[in-house]
């Protein structure tokens, strides 16, 4: 038994110093920018889908519906963390070599500060209909662009564990 978690042990620390040493060897910028992109843009995405436009086509903010001051907190914080996700999305878009993503970088750019403005709006409990809109017309905008430079971003929907 003790030779078994000394070799575990072993392999563990042995990938820690591999990773370490493939880590420094290349900018982590520069390791699967495209991959890397979508995944923190597809969060953010899912944060706006599920916290926000959902509810919000679902009437969760309408004046009046049950549960709407913690629909519109929620769906604050999740824009809130979603801008971290666009903010990390953007970096990688900016510092990346790849024609498609410097390209997709301005709307991205865009796509952030609306999160942001909107995203305290609905945190302190204010809510305007137009501004789910314009969120959505930006989210839009940024998948119009990508297809348009030969990328297209489709929602797929994924079922989660345990749901």
């Amino acid at each position: 038994m003790t030779i078994i978690s000394w070799n575990w042990r072993t392999v563990l620390i042995g990938a820690f110093v591999s990773a370490f040493l493939v880590g420094s060897l290349a900018p982590s910028y520069a390791f699967l920018d495209k991959t890397r992109f979508a995944a923190h843009l597809g969060i953010a995405y899912f944060c706006f889908h599920h916290w926000v436009l959902k509810p919000y086509q679902d009437g969760a903010f309408a004046t009046g519906a049950p549960h709407r001051t913690s629909a519109l907190v929620k769906g604050g914080a999740a824009l809130l963390f979603a801008i971290h996700e666009v903010k990390v999305s953007e970096k990688i878009a900016h510092e990346s070599k790849d024609p498609l993503l410097q390209k997709v970088d301005g709307g991205v750019e865009t796509m952030m500060a609306s999160f942001g403005t909107i995203g305290q709006k609905l945190k302190s409990g204010q809510f305007d209909p137009k501004d789910i809109e314009a969120l959505k017309e930006s989210t839009s905008a940024v998948a119009t662009q990508a297809a348009a430079d030969g990328a297209t971003i489709k929602d797929v929907p994924v079922p989660l564990p345990g749901s």
